[in-house]
């Protein structure tokens, strides 16, 4: 299978734009961009027509190439990369690995933006409030695991600081919101299962003991992505709420799921988003909504809106427990 250097990305993408920019490209303008030879041009050219399917034609009459229809390479691509850029930045900074190994990773991808756009590199930038970073011994052992299809025996201490020994099938490392979770199939209830990499006491390849082949690619990423949050499962329950002012104007431009529908309603003489979504675990998606405080509130399912209530209830009592 051939594979595109980073240099061959750059002038692809630049082929692109200029057709779409101005309505075609001549083989000398890249030639003379990029100082390379008009063969080098042609080559680049017939990987967008052979490999892209890009409708690229040459057009006598202008002596130039162009496209016969409406075609869309990757939209935005320059964009895109500086922001993939501005994230891998951040996080191996925060890190404290940036070093020569990094700095050409980023050189790397920042050769697939067009020149104009390098000087941009520097002013975007990534934050994110929560950066869980795992203890890369047991993600080692992990992946070693994984790699070798090993089951491990893992001591892991729950969220309320319960410890148990669980017998697992590793599968998948997921990065959920900043945090590390490992999603595995728990031998002894049977089932799929996602442990917080953090509260993984110690970790041990089982020496001989294969996994079995139990879930296929796609099951395992329909697991993954079934409802809203870390808590996965294939039992999703559909939430609805609504939020009002701010948070109204905060969620219209979020995605919580790919599958969330947002719709506009009308309360009186206020407006507010309502949002549907599935979830897996009914908790999680009640901490998400309690953040936003008196600017949302729960509309289904029933059980649902008992929880948010139940929370409610309890904080208000926790605000009567007089101070020490």
């Amino acid at each position: 299978m051939y594979t595109l250097s980073m240099s061959q990305i750059e002038r692809i993408v630049f082929i692109n734009r200029t057709i779409e920019e101005e309505g075609g490209v001549r083989t000398a303008q890249i030639a003379t961009t990029y100082q390379i030879s008009r063969r080098q041009v042609l080559r680049d050219i017939d990987y967008l027509r052979s490999n892209l399917e890009a409708p690229i034609t040459y057009d006598a009459a202008k002596r130039w190439y162009t496209y016969t229809k409406e075609f869309t390479l990757f939209s935005n691509s320059n964009e895109r990369i500086l922001v993939l850029n501005a994230i891998y930045r951040s996080l191996a900074r925060s890190q404290g690995i940036m070093s020569t190994l990094t700095d050409m990773l980023s050189e790397g991808l920042d050769s697939g933006v067009e020149k104009g756009y390098r000087s941009l590199s520097e002013k975007i930038m990534f934050i994110t409030p929560v950066q869980d970073w795992p203890d890369y011994d047991i993600f080692n052992q992990v992946c070693s695991a994984m790699k070798s299809e090993l089951r491990m025996t893992m001591h892991y201490k729950n969220a309320r600081s319960e410890l148990s020994v669980r017998h697992i099938e590793p599968l998948r490392l997921v990065n959920y919101s900043g945090r590390w979770y490992l999603l595995a199939f728990d031998l002894k209830h049977k089932q799929l299962r996602t442990f917080h990499l953090s509260r993984i006491i110690s970790i041990v390849p089982i020496q001989g003991d294969r996994i079995q082949k139990r879930f296929g690619e796609e099951e395992l990423d329909a697991f993954i992505t079934s409802g809203y949050g870390i808590f996965m499962g294939k039992e999703v329950t559909y939430v609805t709420f609504r939020v009002y002012g701010w948070a109204k104007e905060t969620l219209a431009t979020q995605t919580w799921h790919k599958e969330q529908q947002l719709r506009t309603v009308k309360e009186g003489d206020a407006e507010a988003l309502e949002v549907t979504l599935p979830a897996a675990d009914l908790h999680e998606i009640l901490s998400s909504l309690l953040a936003f405080g008196a600017a949302a509130k729960p509309i289904s399912p029933p059980e649902f809106v008992q929880l948010y209530r139940d929370s409610l209830s309890d904080m208000q009592k926790n605000l009567e427990i007089p101070l020490m």
